[in-house]
């Protein structure tokens, strides 16, 4: 017979952890908010100064894209609120970054009001770097991690089940597209180096360095914890440029396809080698081809094409740094165990 206490008891085990389903349901909502950034973005490539209100269809997008999110993510709290938890441990388990998210969007939001409001709508990369646009970044990330850290956190294997490593996946694509869209001004897949002089190379293909270690970092990342599901570097990598490309470059379709190529041949990389940490070579190897496998064939197509007066030298030396950049990544996120020796003294 079951008592009013284990029947509570029973509510509040079944709602301390979000369920797959309700990861995807973040998920989806927080790309309809990310959906709207991107499409703010567009706006303002395209017309620039001619923006002169706070209440145009762009900001209604991804505000109503956080509207949805953040309902959601308040709808799971008040279900552990009704289960006896308060505060942040009425969020399910992984959520406390919405939590925090959501009051700093909002925040951030009734600050970018007051802020066009009374100094005009930011061009160019003030539109980017103003701090209430900060603000709204970073709610956004933080509530688009929160499935990311739900699945992080969760007593499944490295091998989980599909649903969850996708989930997983999905969350970390909405963590690079934002990051990539933040980064717009320095996003070297859009960037075709010209050659033209010591000075302007360099910084063109330094947004290429740059923008590598960004690429690289949320597939590392997803292996200290999960093995990855065929098709995941692809989806992240082909979702991220494809944004990027509507956003910056409307109608070029060669990023998003090369990124989509390269994103399944680093799947390819990862079904033969299955780096994990306990296997710490096939891991280094495969961090070192992961970059590679973007900007090798990215800058040899420029360079075929005639798009880029890059020598071979240069072209396939940055490619190589890309690479090297990959395995000090990976030497970050899976560093070599301390002697436990060293520990104890």
């Amino acid at each position: 017979m079951t008592t009013p206490l284990t029947a509570t008891a029973h509510t509040a085990q079944d709602t301390r952890s979000a369920t797959t389903r309700q990861n995807l349901l973040t998920i989806a909502l927080a790309w309809w908010l990310i959906a709207g950034v991107f499409t703010d973005g567009w706006a303002h490539n395209q017309f620039g100064e001619t923006l002169e209100t706070f209440f145009t269809p762009w900001h209604a997008a991804f505000y109503s894209g956080f509207l949805a999110v953040a309902g959601w993510c308040l709808y799971l709290a008040s279900r552990g609120w009704r289960a006896g938890r308060r505060g942040l441990n009425a969020f399910p388990d992984g959520y406390h970054l919405a939590a925090l998210g959501v009051p700093i969007f909002a925040l951030g939001g009734i600050g970018d009001l007051t802020w066009h409001t009374v100094l005009g709508i930011e061009v160019g990369i003030e539109a980017l770097l103003s701090p209430t646009h900060l603000l709204l970044f970073l709610g956004a990330m933080l509530i688009a991690a929160s499935p990311l850290n739900a699945a992080w956190r969760s007593a499944e294997p490295r091998a989980a089940r599909p649903a969850v490593r996708w989930a997983a996946t999905l969350s970390a694509t909405s963590l690079l597209a934002m990051t990539a869209f933040m980064h717009m001004y320095l996003w070297g897949l859009l960037t075709v180096p010209q050659g033209l002089g010591y000075v302007q190379t360099r910084g063109e293909l330094g947004t290429i360095l740059l923008t590598a270690v960004i690429m690289a970092a949320p597939p590392l990342l997803l292996l200290r914890r999960f093995t990855l599901p065929f098709g995941a570097v692809a989806v992240m990598y082909g979702v991220t440029n494809l944004g990027m490309t509507l956003m910056i470059l409307p109608g070029n379709v060669r990023v998003p396809l090369l990124a989509v190529a390269t994103g399944l041949l680093i799947d390819v990389w990862h079904a033969l080698l299955r780096p994990s940490p306990a296997r710490p070579w096939h891991l280094r190897a495969f961090a070192f081809l992961l970059p590679l496998s973007v900007w090798g064939p990215y800058l040899g197509d420029a360079v075929w094409r005639g798009q880029t007066s890059l020598s071979l030298e240069l072209w396939l030396g940055v490619a190589v740094m890309t690479a090297l950049g990959g395995v000090a990544l990976s030497a970050l996120i899976f560093p070599a165990p301390i002697p436990v020796e060293a520990e104890e003294s």
